[in-house]
């Protein structure tokens, strides 16, 4: 039987790799809360800026600001792009300050086309450059990402030998590269490809820490990063709303259609369903997705954000730390039909709502009910199917409350109450 790494580690790339490609200038303080919400939500490693010249790329002129606004735990690394020895010389110049970052990524492509058009500059001319900022950001203490772009194909030349891509790992192994990311720049990968490339990789390289770097462009990123995980590959890239892609500058365009990294929300839904440990609090990222979408004005590419997560009943009891503003409790079915007549006279709302928490959620014996705020429409047929549905509208940590929206409907869509209710907990 296949086995799958136990635990993982997720790279959040939206501060970075997602946002290169916007052409609205997002505002630092947003950049800055979306940083911290993703500590929250769990994540060890984002990456948070890039040391690209300010006038190439606009999105990056407050990486100064930025690095010194987040929060900054000490199992959290956080991780830049730097392009070249002038960026390197800022981001060392924030690192004696005391707000730069643990680790870069220098880089890179195996695609000689792809190197013209992104530096203009051939692989003799610009390879001396970039093994000078991997020696130095060594020397400085700094960890080095070294990126192979276009590892699995290129937009402007088609196919890459794998023979080219082998050259460069070695390459950036000799010149002191901690660990080595194979980059599907444009979504040219597919899964039996991915399971080929990485197996050879490490059949080669056995000691190397190799990182899936996936862009969902034909719609193929969960599958490459699954193809990814069963060749044990434990270091996974990603982007809220799947958000990325080529940089927004006035060099031509190679890059068309969805052209962001895969769904960071839809691969720890995905991941958490197989049993593999992200970390990651997959209430909280969703949360997140939905903050991206916000901040960048539009409705992003994540499934989960719209479907929510694969529904499963809680094994504890529902108190007031479960639940969060703005939360969807999953819609739950009552049959009426399972009642006596005399039950149906009681307080049927009642009964139906703890039923409907109880398919999400056992309930504490001394949590208390306050329907006072709900409008009850007509009455129900003894054979009556309902379906129940929530939505956190407030919590108040001091009376220990939360204020829920419920809508009950008949199985023919007429509204049988609605309104709000409070929940009480005991404590």
């Amino acid at each position: 039987m296949l086995q799958l790494p136990e635990r993982v580690q997720i790279c959040e790339c939206w501060a970075r790799d997602g946002l290169q490609g916007e052409e609205q200038f997002i505002p630092t303080e947003k950049k800055i809360l979306m940083i911290n919400r993703l500590i929250e939500a769990g994540f060890k490693r984002i990456e948070v800026t890039s040391f690209a010249h300010p006038k190439l790329i606009k999105q990056f002129a407050d990486a100064h600001e930025v690095l010194q606004g987040i929060q900054r735990p000490e199992d959290v690394t956080f991780i830049a792009v730097v392009p070249n020895d002038k960026g390197l010389d800022r981001l060392l110049e924030f690192c004696e300050k005391g707000y730069g970052v643990q680790e870069i990524t220098a880089i890179w492509a195996a695609s000689e086309d792809y190197i013209l058009a992104s530096l203009e500059r051939t692989f003799a001319e610009a390879l001396p450059t970039l093994a000078e900022v991997v020696k130095r950001a060594r020397q400085s203490g700094l960890k080095v990402i070294g990126c192979i772009g276009t590892a699995f194909g290129c937009p402007l030349a088609g196919e890459v030998p794998i023979s080219k891509v082998i050259e460069l790992v070695d390459w950036y192994l000799d010149k002191g590269a901690t660990s080595i990311m194979l980059g599907d720049t444009t979504g040219e990968a597919n899964p039996r490809q991915v399971r080929e490339v990485f197996a050879q990789m490490k059949d080669r390289f056995p000691e190397v820490d190799f990182i899936a770097h996936f862009h969902d462009t034909r719609g193929m990123g969960l599958a490459n990063t699954l193809a990814a995980l069963q060749e044990g590959i434990i270091y996974h890239d990603s982007s809220l709303g799947g958000l990325g892609g080529q940089p927004a500058t006035r060099r031509p365009k190679y890059h068309k259609g969805f052209a962001g990294n895969t769904c960071t929300e839809d691969m720890v839904v995905m991941m958490s369903e197989m049993g593999i440990e992200t970390g990651v609090s997959v209430a909280e990222v969703i949360e997140a997705a939905l903050l991206a979408e916000e901040i960048c004005g539009r409705q992003l590419l994540g499934h989960v954000t719209r479907s929510g997560p694969v529904r499963h009943r809680e094994k504890t009891p529902l108190n007031l730390g479960k639940l969060r503003n703005r939360q969807e409790i999953p819609p739950a079915l009552f049959y009426v039909g399972n009642l006596s007549p005399a039950e149906i006279g009681q307080d049927l709302p009642q009964m139906v709502i703890r039923e409907a928490l109880q398919k999400s959620y056992p309930l504490p014996k001394d949590m208390t009910l306050d329907l006072s705020e709900i409008s009850i429409f007509g009455e129900v047929s003894p054979r009556e199917i309902l379906v129940t549905r929530f939505h956190v509208l407030a919590k108040d940590e001091h009376k220990n409350l939360a204020q829920l929206e419920v809508l009950c409907q008949k199985a023919n869509g007429d509204v049988f109450f609605s309104g709000k209710i409070n929940l009480f907990f005991a404590g």
